[in-house]
């Protein structure tokens, strides 16, 4: 293809790579946009500008795409496209207009406005994303829960009962009842996008159904109508992987396949899975950081608002005064160091529970370790080492 071809269209630029799941994840959203613009004849083009290790894996990547590529053996462009775009991190889609003659004309957040809009960006126009900004600021003001989880052809979600069948043997089988989305109205409410092939959200289910059942406990002991539920919203590729995982779990679902699913997570800019979101009993989006909350709070996250995680972190600074300024930790043979946000600490995830944290933690800084001080089992130094 000449590059005189290109006059006159929307050209992203694609830097991907075969060899970093984010990329294979944004790439099937991507060859779905750019299809869909195809057919409707729009004037759009990508150019792949690969950031794989050898040809055999560029060429296995690249015989997937519907779309142009710079030639892997072509280093001087693919270095000078990185170069001039100042490309830091992959996927990287910079989008570029027909008469692009000045950088404001030049979109380097082409991912996020793919995994936000779709093929609604485009042509990727400052005008039409104010546009869709416009519209987005609206459906946020006039969010609800109900129109959030209902579409024209549903106004139900799915419960699930157990029947137990006894004969030669028993059997559990699963059986879906439907649910009024209008039975969620004045209660907080959990968004869970997930999925059983996606081993994180395997993994983070357990734990969330734990917490479900500990806040609808103590909620259910304290009286006075509140309550909590989670909404099941699928990324399984087929039905029985649904229902397998599905039938884990204790709360609500939107049905397989529902066009809503799709919705929800263009709507709330939903990248990564797991994502739990919690909806407050206004109807209004309180936090898009669920999963994180849980991880740090367990069920004191509850109602997840920002008044509670305050109170959350100033309980936390509370505690940390009584903590050992620093302690030997079995399985660590280095001594560790309390440190909080303020003295050298951060986001980290834990080094004995692989559970996110925040504030306050205890680290090794030559090694990069790090557990939430109620992960600490301290030793004697020599255990510690005995313990490794």
């Amino acid at each position: 293809v000449k590059i005189s071809d290109l006059e006159g269209k929307v050209i992203g630029i694609y830097f991907s790579a075969n060899w970093y799941p984010p990329c294979r994840n944004f790439n099937r959203v991507l060859i779905g946009v750019y299809e869909q613009l195809k057919s409707n004849g729009s004037n759009f083009e990508i150019v792949f500008v690969s950031s794989d290790e050898d040809l055999d894996a560029f060429n296995s990547y690249r015989e997937n795409m519907p779309w142009l590529s710079i030639p892997f053996s072509d280093l001087e462009t693919k270095k000078a496209l990185n170069r001039k775009y100042d490309v830091e991190s992959i996927p990287c889609l910079v989008i570029l207009q027909p008469d692009n003659t000045k950088d404001d004309d030049t979109y380097y957040d082409g991912v996020e406005l793919i995994y936000r809009y779709g093929v609604d960006a485009f042509p990727f126009t400052k005008e039409k994303l104010d546009e869709l900004r416009r519209e987005e600021k609206r459906k946020h003001d006039s969010q609800t829960v109900t129109n959030l989880l209902t579409n024209p052809e549903r106004d139900y979600l799915l419960d699930q009962t157990i029947t137990r069948k006894v004969g030669h043997s028993v059997l559990s089988a699963y059986t879906c009842l439907f649910v009024p989305v209008d039975s969620l109205k004045g209660k907080t409410v959990g968004l869970y996008l997930s999925a059983q092939w996606c081993m994180p959200c395997v993994e983070f289910t357990p734990k969330l159904i734990s917490i479900y059942q500990k806040i609808k406990q103590a909620l259910q002991e304290k009286g006075g109508g509140e309550d909590f539920e989670i909404v099941f919203v699928s990324n399984d590729r087929d039905q029985s992987s649904f229902e397998s995982y599905f039938g884990t779990m204790p709360w609500l679902a939107l049905p397989f396949r529902d066009p809503t699913a799709r919705t929800l997570a263009k709507y709330f800019d939903v990248q990564w899975i797991p994502c739990l979101i919690i909806i407050g009993p206004d109807g209004k989006t309180v936090t898009k950081q669920g999963r994180n909350l849980i991880n740090l709070y367990q069920e004191n996250a509850y109602p997840f608002t920002d008044a509670k995680v305050e109170s959350l972190e100033k309980e936390m600074e509370e505690a940390a005064k009584s903590l050992p300024r620093s302690e030997y930790h079995a399985g660590h043979r280095h001594l560790l160091t309390l440190v909080s946000e303020g003295s050298g600490g951060g986001p980290f995830i834990c080094c004995d529970c692989d559970e996110q944290g925040s504030g306050w933690a205890y680290q090794c800084l030559e090694c990069g370790y790090e557990v939430h001080p109620r992960c600490i089992r301290a030793v004697t130094p020599q255990s510690s080492i005995e313990d490794r």
